[in-house]
């Protein structure tokens, strides 16, 4: 075999050599990145099921109707918040009669 095949022969080893060094430290970075990955996607899972149970506390009916009590003092409708149609044209009549704020005048 002539020197400089022997040469270039040495030199394709020595080049296969470094690839599969190389490739070997990037599969390892490679699995580390997707370690990582899989960590932030549980913690990602274990954020959002809190949230959900969250927001399934705040979506019941008794945790709303206690808000809308205390923290803007809402109540239900009285009896005398109720009126019929008829009763509502005398009703604006009245307010346009009166000029009251908010009355159907133009």
């Amino acid at each position: 075999m002539s020197r400089p095949a022997w040469i270039f022969g040495l030199i394709v080893i020595a080049v296969l050599i470094a690839g599969l060094y190389r490739a070997k430290f990037g599969a390892r970075d490679a699995a580390g990145e997707i370690a990582a990955i899989e960590a932030e996607i549980k913690d990602a899972e274990q954020r959002k099921a809190l949230l959900e149970a969250e927001v399934s506390h705040l979506a019941r009916r008794e945790w709303i109707e206690e808000y809308a009590r205390k923290e803007l003092g809402m109540a239900p409708p009285s009896a005398e918040q109720f009126i019929t149609p008829d009763d509502l044209d005398a009703r604006l009549v009245s307010r346009e009669n009166s000029g009251a704020p908010g009355s159907a005048r133009p």
